[in-house]
């Protein structure tokens, strides 16, 4: 009896456990079959964030037992683009969806330098130069202008360079330069004949006959030539004058587009030069001059250019006085009046003048010029690597 009394309670107690294996088997087989939901981040999984921008989230496409449950995405999380660091988005659908998105603010952005004074500081040899003063201000860190240092750089025994360095917390440099140009303490009385827009292959050999029988050096700021014309750009060299770039091209909607394309016109006519002549020039003149205003559809792009070119180891040269002959003068008399009276003892007098096609009050004015500046005690000399920068002041 005690024997049929134990199989009974192990059946029992079989069957018990029969059904509660069978309950728990029903309930995890129910959810291991249970379909979990697809999820797609849009867009990448890292992103990098510049501070100070704004985050848009992309959100997340979901689907559950084949239908779409986009919307009903959680997303847990925030980013604060106002301060730099990594930041985390997670989107969750139900308990077994889950993924991450990594969001890095960061700071890419070079702080600014603004120089106080000009940018080119003419002074006699000999003198000390006293600082006109700068700012750095950075997009993150505030005004970093204590944190500016200056180092001086001899360029030749008449010129030297600024450069203003400034690092950011993020790493991020910054510099600027500024230029100063040392004249002689003798005072001597200096003139530089200058032509702009040429070779044509009416006006410039006139030019170089006059120039030839006078004796007298100057340079010429070219245009792109064909073949016609460079033979004029190698007399030009072989007679001893100076060639700098005035541009492959003049058009100003083109060349003051960008500051590519004004280094990429420069630097097409700076080899084509290298090709003809075997010279490598790298004395420039802006058309229109650095103080223009036909370049104001670019605002900024002269101040921006006329630290480019000094960084490409340029040097630009405006003019202290104008002949007047690319404008309202229309006589020989006029050029010759308007150079004479311009002219000014004890200081590097650079003379804008034009060798274009027939320009011939120029060429008849040329002579009297010279002989005037013979008679009253100027020296005449071409523009070289050594010659003191005389700028203008810039509008744009």
């Amino acid at each position: 009896m005690k024997t049929k009394k134990r199989i009974r309670k192990r059946r029992i107690i079989c069957c018990i456990l029969i059904i509660i294996f069978i309950i728990l088997a029903t309930h995890f087989s129910f959810g291991f079959l249970e379909p979990k939901p697809v999820m797609q981040l849009r867009g990448k999984a890292t992103i990098e964030l510049p501070v100070k921008s704004n985050y848009v989230e992309e959100g997340v496409d979901a689907t559950y037992k084949g239908e779409d449950v986009s919307n009903e995405i959680q997303t847990i999380g925030n980013v604060d683009t106002d301060h730099i660091g990594e930041y985390k988005i997670n989107y969750e659908f139900g308990k077994s969806g889950k993924l991450e998105r990594t969001i890095k603010v960061i700071d890419k952005e070079k702080p600014k330098i603004e120089l106080k004074g000009g940018r080119i500081v003419n002074l006699t040899k000999g003198t000390s130069y006293n600082e006109d003063g700068y700012e750095a201000q950075d997009n993150y860190d505030g005004d970093l202008t204590n944190k500016v240092t200056i180092e001086q750089i001899k360029v030749n025994d008449f010129q030297d360079k600024l450069i203003y360095h400034v690092t950011d917390l993020s790493g991020n440099e910054a510099t600027e330069e500024r230029y100063i140009n040392y004249t002689e303490k003798s005072g001597k009385s200096v003139i530089y004949l200058t032509f702009d827009d040429g070779p044509s292959q009416y006006t410039t050999p006139k030019i170089l006959d006059i120039l030839k029988s006078e004796n007298v050096p100057a340079t010429f700021f070219i245009l792109n030539y064909d073949k016609k014309k460079e033979p004029i750009l190698k007399r030009e060299v072989e007679e001893g004058h100076s060639i700098g770039i005035h541009g492959y091209s003049h058009e100003y909607k083109k060349i003051y587009k960008s500051e590519d394309t004004y280094m990429k016109n420069i630097k097409d006519l700076q080899n084509k030069i290298k090709e003809s002549t075997d010279i490598n020039t790298n004395i420039t003149r802006f058309p229109g001059g650095s103080s223009n205003t036909v370049s104001k559809f670019n605002p900024g792009i002269m101040s921006r250019l006329s630290r480019e070119v000094l960084k490409e180891g340029f040097l630009y040269y405006d003019w202290n006085v104008s002949s007047g002959d690319s404008g309202d003068v229309k006589t020989s008399t006029g050029v010759y009046n308007n150079v004479t009276k311009g002219l000014r003892k004890g200081r590097d007098n650079v003379v804008l003048m034009h060798d274009f096609a027939n320009n011939k009050k120029t060429v008849e004015a040329l002579r009297g010029i010279i002989e005037y500046g013979k008679k009253n005690g100027y020296e005449f000399k071409k523009i070289t690597n050594e010659t003191p920068m005389v700028t203008q002041r810039i509008l744009n």
